[in-house]
């Protein structure tokens, strides 16, 4: 409650000290200085109240009030129209002791009756007109005083002594409840003391105060706007209530009222814009200052105010009623960072006080987004009788242990490198789309940007955990240049095409809607998002079941089946796949390749093997690899070489050789880290962070609308390995693997590479069915570009993760130091074709005088600790299907199956204990794979013995039993795609190579003083282990979404 509003009113005795002036105090103050200037106006202007009147006029309503019971923390409710007569009622509030509570004309009946009873409000100042409105007792009761036409002409003036028996109020006593419905339409009154205004205030004269002269037009956030003149010698101009949304009327009135100053919302701003935006300079020559406040300004916004008022000072302010003015500043300036995608509210009103925390309460890097929280002395007291919403919104200051509070906004927001505040949305206007996390502003900022609309506003339609799509109402700019929208549909192919430029294919809106003005809230100003009118019906679904196609059909024809199947795939609307368009790039990958290489069958009767379809993934190079094989043919003539790619350009060299070695890994300031959204890059990333000090740069690929560091973050917490104080040591390098520098322009890559004290190369692309020219990109050219990373500048070493599988089936014993060249005729695999070359390129640089070393490890099987595994590893899934279908796979004809697997955090540990060796190491190559794996069959025993029944059957009944509609409803989708066909799992059991591991023994036997050490027993996978795995994999799935415990 309000200070205990009703019950203990009459029992607080306080007496105050000399004190900081409140709100009234102010007023009353300014109204000495400056007795014979116009104060208050509405309508024309020509009319209206001097700051002495207005003293006078407030002092005897206030006593009056004070005869009703209003003192200390009464509120007194207001309830009529924006006018003269409510701004004398809110100061006659403040100098009768207690406190204004505005009552919206716009509430609906149940949530007027619902503030007036949870406000316990005894006394209400309203009209005649309105007291049909308010509810029964209350409009009926003694303390409802009406202001009409000649109210005051009754009104004695308030005598000395009166003045004097005015209580005694103190800055944290109550000035104003304001009421706002929310997220959820559950009103909610925020109670706010008069420090809160009287600070907040004082720090916003100090950006560009009005002055004695200043005519400022007042409606916009009108509670808050309309005192702040009066305590600075302005006049308060009310706009009408019927004019500040009607833009022909806002703008002649401003302009007859030669209003100097006024404060809009960004959306009703465009609306403006929209309407008279040729000749707005003409039509205000007076306004010098235009605030804007309430939603995220865009900077083309800026850039049509500037061009459309010249001379108009353009500012910001960021405020929220529980914390109230945040940050502001000149909107010209602002709009120029070239860091923001937004234009930047400013600086905050104390660095000390505003914060961009994570959801661990930790503060995140500078540049990086989080939720914003505001503390210091300007933060409401609580929300009027919900102490649990007062406790979850205002929470104890993690920093100090003062008593001090944090206001939690619920906005989302990061601090800039020059110290402003971008405010990028709501937390809650991030929405997850068939599983990917979306901005709604990044995607409103993009259609902005590239669209010829005046302004935006997209939403989510559908509910959540049904497939949304995404929907862009759009407000034509005039120019010309729209793109056609079908107004049956809601498609629009030159938008969709447009928005490509800026926006992945699942943050790209799937339906259109042209409107004249977005819907504004009558009580905010700010997009009125349950006014926007329904889009247009999804379009049918694409076909899920296509049907055979004749042959014959023409190219045409053929590529738009594929598209087809493309779209019925990947659950994309009609026409969203163009001929060109990459299977990957518009959301595929190799879960759902097995579904497309069925549909495709079905539709042409032509079974392609993966290795073909994943070498050409679009519409267009489909129809030509069917036709080939319709011929009996393949499409193979232009096939990468890997012998051809493994040659080192001579423009890769270290400039001077440095040492054999390098700088031992605890001995780097700076790591730069690939891989760190992969499986092994989470454990490495996490072992880094854990065992050194090191700042870690972590190359990742940026998703639109999302910070860079997400995908690091939310990689760690799938395996369990986050922790909140990672954040601070872990520098995102937004790149690209399979992109020349890394994705990164030259400054960028330079920048890198002299910061950069030691290499992880741990980023790979892993598919066992995947063809050499499928990964390609990223395994051979990824690595090429890593190692001219390492060679620009001062030599920065190498630690290359490779894998056993440069060596082909049947090698029998994998040496360490074995010569790679003779092996790759012995290859088949595209993903051990890539690593084959990756190496190769490796050694050449080694020669070349390149510090490096290269680990090989085997199959990784999940964490030894929490059992936490790969969701795309064969023999993971192996275990997991076998698990939940009570059988396991017995091999032909007495073949040996060997399961190699490996704890992923073992190999983990052991390759950074290698990096860690003595500076007077040499480069060697370390084997990491199980020397003496066990077999597939031993490996089943030891599940039955560990309580888990499986009943052995033939390889072939297996697959039909894990294919089979008739499985038991345990959720195989996943096993069933991984596994496929059977064919790589059965090459996988039946490899029969033995990995050498005498240069690994050897090293981690001798790890240097106080330096990261591992065992030189690799961990067993063991009945205690496999018993771990079972329980995780039938119970918490193959990956865990827990947090690390501990800081």
């Amino acid at each position: 409650m309000v200070r205990n509003l009703k019950e203990d009113r009459d029992d607080r005795t306080r007496t105050h000290p000399k004190k900081p002036p409140c709100l009234h105090d102010l007023f009353r103050e300014q109204a000495r200085r400056t007795p014979d200037i116009p104060a208050l106006a509405d309508g024309s202007g020509e009319t209206g109240l001097l700051y002495r009147e207005l003293d006078r006029l407030t002092d005897g309503l206030a006593s009056r009030l004070r005869r009703l019971g209003v003192g200390r923390d009464v509120p007194v409710g207001i309830y009529m129209e924006r006018s003269t007569e409510y701004v004398v009622a809110m100061l006659a509030a403040l100098k009768a002791g207690g406190a204004f509570l505005p009552l919206e004309l716009a509430y609906p009946p149940a949530m007027l009756e619902k503030v007036v009873r949870d406000s316990a409000v005894d006394v209400v100042l309203t009209k005649s007109p309105y007291l049909k409105d308010l509810p029964g007792e209350t409009s009926r009761a003694a303390g409802t005083l009406t202001l009409d036409e000649g109210w005051a002409d009754g009104l004695s003036a308030a005598t000395e002594d009166e003045l004097a028996e005015a209580p005694d109020v103190s800055p944290d006593d109550l000035a104003f409840i304001a009421y706002s419905s929310g997220t959820t339409g559950e009103p909610k009154g925020i109670a706010n003391p008069h420090r809160a205004a009287t600070g907040s205030y004082a720090w916003r004269f100090g950006i560009d105060a009005p002055e004695p002269g200043d005519r400022v037009g007042c409606n916009v956030f009108f509670i808050w706007e309309a005192l702040r003149p009066l305590i600075r010698g302005a006049t308060t101009l009310v706009i009408p209530d019927d004019a500040v949304y009607d833009p022909e009327a806002l703008v002649r009135f401003l302009g007859e009222s030669r209003i100097t100053e006024t404060l809009f919302t960004p959306s009703l701003l465009e609306t403006v814009l929209n309407h008279s935006e040729a000749t707005l300079a003409s039509d205000l020559p007076d306004l010098k200052k235009l605030w804007l406040n309430g939603e995220v300004v865009t900077k083309r916004l800026v850039g049509r105010a500037a061009k459309a008022l010249p001379k108009t000072r353009l500012l910001t302010v960021y405020s929220i009623s529980e914390a109230h003015e945040v940050a502001a500043g000149d909107l010209r300036k602002l709009s120029r960072n070239s860091e923001a995608t937004h234009c930047p509210v400013g600086a905050p009103f104390d660095a000390g006080e505003v914060h961009v925390l994570d959801e661990e309460l930790h503060p995140v890097p500078p540049g990086e987004p989080g939720e914003l929280f505001v503390g210091g002395d300007w933060l409401a007291r609580e929300y009027v009788n919900l102490p649990e919403k007062t406790a979850e919104r205002f929470i104890p200051d993690p920093r100090r242990n003062s008593g001090r509070r944090l206001y939690r906004t619920g906005d989302r927001a990061r601090l800039l490198g020059d110290g402003t505040l971008e405010v990028l949305g709501r937390c809650d206007f991030m929405v997850k789309v068939r599983g990917y996390s979306i901005e709604l502003g990044a995607v409103e900022a993009a259609v902005e940007d590239l669209l010829p609309v005046r302004s935006s506003c997209v939403v989510a339609e559908g509910e959540e955990g049904t497939d949304k799509r995404l929907v862009a109402y759009l407000v034509p700019s005039g120019e010309g240049g729209m793109p056609e929208i079908d107004r049956k549909t809601g498609r629009s192919v030159p938008a969709r095409e447009a928005l490509k430029a800026a926006l992945p294919h699942y943050a790209l809106p799937s339906a259109y809607v042209e409107l004249d003005a977005l819907p504004l809230q009558e009580a905010t100003g700010k997009v009125d998002r349950a006014k926007l009118p329904p889009p247009p019906p999804r379009a049918a679904p694409a076909n899920r079941e296509p049907e055979r196609l004749p042959e014959g059909e023409g190219p045409e024809e053929e590529e738009a089946a594929l598209s087809g199947i493309f779209e019925s795939v990947l659950s994309l609307e009609p026409g969203d796949v163009g001929r060109e368009d990459d299977f990957f790039e518009i959301g595929g990958h190799s879960l759902a390749a097995a579904e497309l290489l069925t549909k495709i069958e079905t539709a042409f009767g032509v079974r392609l093997p993966v290795s073909e379809v994943l070498a050409s993934p679009t519409p267009a190079g489909l129809r030509e690899r069917i036709s080939a094989f319709r011929a009996g043919g393949s499409v193979r003539e232009n096939a990468p070489d890997p012998r051809a790619d493994a040659v080192l350009g001579r423009d890769i060299s270290p400039a001077s050789p440095g040492p054999p070695w390098g700088p031992p890994l605890r001995e780097a300031r700076e790591v730069f880290l690939t891989g760190a959204t992969g499986f092994l890059g989470a454990f490495l990333l996490a072992g880094l962070l854990r065992g050194t000090s090191a700042r870690v740069g972590c190359l990742v690929r940026r998703r639109a609308g999302e910070a860079p560091l997400a995908p690091v973050r939310e990689n760690l917490r799938r395996y369990g390995l986050w922790r909140a104080d990672f954040a601070r040591r872990i520098v995102p390098v937004p790149g690209d693997l399979a992109r020349p520098r890394l994705g990164l322009d030259r400054d960028a890559f330079e920048d890198l590479s002299e910061r950069t004290d030691l290499v992880l190369h741990a980023g790979a692309g892993v598919n066992l069915v995947y063809p050499y020219s499928a990964l390609r990109a990223v395994n051979v050219e990824g690595t090429r570009e890593v190692l001219r990373l390492c060679c620009s500048g001062r030599p920065k070493p190498l630690h290359h993760v490779s894998t056993d599988g440069v060596f082909p089936p049947g090698s029998g014993v994998c040496r360490e130091d074995a010569d790679l060249e003779p092996l790759l005729s012995d290859l088949e695999d595209g993903y051990g074709q890539t690593k084959w070359a990756a190496e190769m390129l490796v050694r050449e640089a080694a020669r070349r005088g390149l510090p490096v070393s290269v680990y090989r490890p085997g199959n990784l099987s999940g964490s030894s600790e929490s059992g936490a595994s790969n969701p795309k590893d064969l023999l993971t899934n192996l275990l997991s299907a076998s698990l939940k279908l009570g059988l396991a796979p017995e091999p032909d004809g007495g073949e040996t199956w060997r399961f190699e697997a490996t704890p992923v955090d073992s190999v983990a540990r052991s390759i950074l204990a290698l990096a860690d060796r003595p500076a007077d190491s040499s480069p060697e190559t370390f084997g990491l794979a199980a020397p003496e794996p066990g077999t597939a069959q031993e490996v089943f025993d030891d599940l039955e013995a560990a309580g888990y029944p499986l009943r052995r059957v033939p390889f072939e009944e297996w697959l039909e039993a894990l294919a089979s509609p008739e499985a038991p409803d345990s959720g195989l989708e996943l096993e069933r795609a991984v596994i496929g066909s059977g064919e790589a799992l059965r090459l996988a059991l039946a490899t029969g190579n033995v990995s050498d591991d005498r240069n690994t023994r050897r090293a981690l036997a001798s790890p240097r003083p106080g330096g990261l050490r591992a065992s030189p027993e690799r961990t067993p996978l063991d009945r205690r282990l496999l018993a771990l795995y079972a329980r995780r994999l039938l119970g918490g799935g193959i990956e865990t979404e827990t947090e690390a415990k501990g800081e």
